[in-house]
């Protein structure tokens, strides 16, 4: 009788312990439900993306995570005051004001965080990742501009700079202080995490940190000038010049007002990189083209087998699986004659990668919490003597290790690598001609350019459809306008 009631109670536990495994391993990850909104998106469905967007910001821990998403659907759609919306609100809660003047919230790094080690971390309140917050800033700078609100541009451009400035500041001893932490206190599991993690380092190359965006450098630049505030533009020019050398925009922008600030430091670097002065010259007339290549890589699961004493158990850890990314630069034609081709201002795919080798050593920390606890409640019931308790914390470590999963939340919807052109065109209507140089797909748009007006002309191409916007920059001009594209044989 008491064989046949011991007999009961564990089965019955197994049936409960598995119906919750099931239920629990049932649900999809973060990253394969962004999938389908992304593919609806790009077949120019809009309204799952907002939809799913919008089912984020119901959740109590995806709030943020979902306005973002959300202001990129409207951004890509032309909804400009929708997208500004949705920005503002994350934007206001990540910088505050104090007494002492504004301070950027990011989130907590590694080893200081120490909530969710019972849980997994799908289950903590989203914060926007350093590299997020500044590419919201940027967009929202562009969502300005194309309200025709010049002045609230500027504003979002120095709080650009300000962010950028306080993240690199404080961001980068929290991100060496966590390493240093999970290495003295989980050197065998960083290894093997760290191993893992090695082929990301072809990606990881191109960037120099996870926070550091060398177009939101460049653009602030380009408003600081266009106020006349040469002095803030060059040392804005300079930061994105330090940040993508190659960049032929960049650069010469760069050396262009350098030489107008510091005249030494012009002719030393000058010099240095053989710039002959008299290519610098500015036209009066020009257009600044930024084309958005792709969406960004999905963060993935992979289990990594981490040692837990003696034990050696398999645990979830966020990835990323693609290869480094190689963009296609865009061929520039206007009405037939060549104007320039784009070049990449700013390698996103890299920024996220580093953003997530950033965390690891706070995922490895709770991860191998949670395992631990979980290996030494099994060997307390092994030894208790209670079979029951033994088969009940087996079955409770099973549910809990399949339904724990890796935290795959990042910004999906932004793209793989932005490209920068600025050069002269005639004053006048043009029908601009984009040729992409590994495909050969030809975009065409409409655009005007005002004599002595700087026309910026924003292209994204998130795959499966195309959007154009355009506003004035600098001079006079036409109003923003807005239109999807169709490619041309």
């Amino acid at each position: 009788m008491h064989m046949s009631s011991r007999f009961k109670r564990l089965s019955s536990l197994a049936w409960v312990a598995w119906v919750a495994v099931w239920g629990l391993t049932g649900c999809t990850t973060h990253s394969s439900k962004a999938l389908t909104a992304i593919t609806a998106l790009q077949a120019g469905d809009s309204s799952v993306a907002l939809a799913w967007s919008d089912a984020l910001k119901q959740s109590r821990s995806d709030q943020q995570l979902g306005r973002i998403e959300c202001g990129r659907v409207k951004m890509l759609t032309g909804d400009f005051a929708g997208s500004r919306a949705e920005f503002a609100t994350v934007l206001d809660r990540m910088i505050t004001e104090t007494e002492s003047g504004p301070v950027v919230k990011v989130g907590a790094m590694g080893a200081a965080v120490v909530a969710s080690t019972v849980a997994d971390d799908t289950v903590r309140t989203y914060e926007p990742a350093p590299y997020e917050l500044i590419q919201t800033l940027h967009y929202q700078t562009l969502n300005y501009l194309f309200a025709g609100d010049r002045e609230g541009a500027g504003v979002e451009a120095r709080r650009t700079v300000f962010a950028q400035d306080q993240i690199a500041e404080r961001y980068a001893k929290e991100v060496e202080k966590a390493q240093q932490e999970a290495d003295a206190s989980h050197e065998k599991a960083m290894g093997a995490v760290t191993n893992k993690f090695a082929s990301m380092a072809p990606v990881l190359a191109r960037t120099r940190s996870s926070y550091e965006n060398g177009l939101a450098w460049y653009f602030c630049g380009l408003m600081f000038e266009a106020q006349g505030d040469a002095a803030n533009a060059a040392l804005s020019y300079r930061k994105a010049w330090e940040l993508v050398p190659q960049n032929p925009t960049v650069m010469r922008d760069f050396f262009r007002l350098i030489k107008t600030q510091d005249t030494q430091t012009f002719e030393a670097l000058a010099a240095q990189h053989h710039i002959d002065a008299a290519t610098l010259a500015r036209s009066q007339t020009e257009i600044v083209v930024l084309y958005e290549e792709g969406l960004i890589s999905r963060r993935l699961t992979v289990k990594i087998p981490i040692p837990i004493g003696l034990t050696l158990v398999a645990v979830d850890f966020p990835y990323y699986d693609d290869p480094v990314y190689m963009p296609a630069p865009l061929e520039i034609t206007a009405d037939g004659a060549a104007v320039g081709t784009t070049a990449p201002a700013v390698y996103l795919q890299s920024l996220a990668y580093r953003d997530l080798r950033d965390k690891i050593p706070g995922v490895v920390i709770r991860n191998v919490t949670r395992a631990a606890t979980r290996v030494a409640a099994q060997q307390l019931a092994n030894h208790s003597g209670n079979d029951y308790m033994k088969y009940s914390v087996m079955l409770a470590n099973a549910a809990s290790s399949l339904a724990t999963t890796s935290d795959t939340r990042a910004w999906y919807l932004i793209p793989m690598v932005t490209h920068l052109y600025r050069g002269p065109v005639e004053p006048g209507p043009h029908t601009l001609r984009f040729r992409n140089t590994a495909t050969g797909a030809v975009l065409e748009a409409p655009v005007t350019v005002t004599a002595g007006e700087t026309r910026l002309i924003w292209l994204a191409d998130p795959g499966g459809f195309r959007c154009v916007a355009t506003a004035p920059l600098a001079g006079s001009g036409e109003p923003p306008v807005y239109q999807r594209l169709l490619s041309q044989p």
